[in-house]
């Protein structure tokens, strides 16, 4: 783990206001390589803030203090679970990664599993910092993953190991990933992260195709119109808690934010008769029509 001093500057120069969420960042890029280091990440693909930041923008991108993963194999949680415990078991360059009792968890519906790591280090003794991690099993990827080189950052050169490449969900699936959880939470952190890519250019018609699949697969009805709607209320949405992630010196403009939003999406209100059709089905009737679709994104 690097030292205070050095964690210190990182965040200095990141223009910070909070020196622990550097020392999360810091700890997040250990933890990625722990685990690409025990084959965990094998099993999974990266995607959600975390990945955005670290694989796609860069310095650019918020801060991020959570791993969200979607699963590429059908597995047992419980025994990736005892996998993590067991990489866990011994120090990793600094940093003592550990599991309370009680700190993992499967969702009611059976889609996703977590865990909570917390860690500690020797100027962070306490053990109290915490990791997030989610997994998805919801679905495979609708398209093909790819290996990617994480984004270069100042503490990089600190580290005793080379950050490895990580194999991430496809750019456009990641996106879409973001606009689904836009669509059922209200998050200032999630239209941060979809602003950034509105006045990006990017394949309108794919993304809006999976944002449909994967809403289908959440058994969830996807109505753009609402989605745009629900943008627009500014007052839904803790813009302090995106403060905390952003530059100093960078103001939290949700005027903008929401602007750039409304703007960059309206393409999704352009469904096709069959989105509409697939949108319309909550109860998952058309899994046909669902693959087509799928399919069909795979040639896009």
């Amino acid at each position: 783990m690097l030292t205070h001093p050095q964690v210190q500057r990182y965040a200095v120069e990141s223009g910070l206001r909070d020196i622990m969420i550097a020392e999360k960042e810091v700890v997040l890029t250990h933890m990625l390589q722990l685990m690409a280091d025990r084959g965990l990440l094998d099993k999974l693909a990266f995607k959600g803030g975390t990945c955005i930041r670290k694989m796609i923008v860069g310095s650019q991108g918020r801060f991020s203090t959570d791993l969200d993963f979607t699963a590429l194999t059908e597995h047992d949680h419980e025994e990736v679970i005892l996998e993590l415990m067991a990489a866990f078991e011994e120090p990793y360059h600094g940093l003592r990664f550990a599991i309370p009792d009680g700190s993992y968890y499967e969702t009611q519906d059976g889609l996703s599993w977590g865990v909570n790591p917390s860690y500690a280090h020797d100027w962070n003794q306490a053990g109290l910092g915490e990791i997030k991690l989610q997994v998805s099993r919801r679905e495979t990827p609708t398209m093909p993953v790819v290996v990617s080189a994480q984004c270069e950052q100042s503490y990089f050169k600190l580290l005793p190991f080379a950050p490895t490449a990580i194999t991430c969900l496809a750019t456009p699936e990641i996106l879409a990933e973001k606009i689904r959880a836009c669509y059922q939470r209200n998050k200032a952190r999630d239209l941060y992260d979809i602003a950034m890519f509105a006045g990006k250019p990017h394949n309108q018609a794919l993304v809006r195709r999976l944002v449909v699949l994967k809403l289908w697969q959440a058994r969830d009805r996807f109505d753009p119109e609402r989605l745009l709607a629900k943008i627009a209320d500014s007052k839904a949405y803790d813009w302090e808690d995106l403060g905390q992630l952003v530059r100093r010196n960078q103001t939290v403009d949700s005027a903008r934010i929401i602007a750039d939003c409304l703007r960059g999406y309206r393409f999704l209100t352009g469904m096709s008769a069959h989105e509409i059709q697939l949108a319309a089905d909550q109860h998952q009737r058309e899994l046909k029509l669902w693959e087509k679709l799928g399919d069909e994104c795979r040639a896009l």
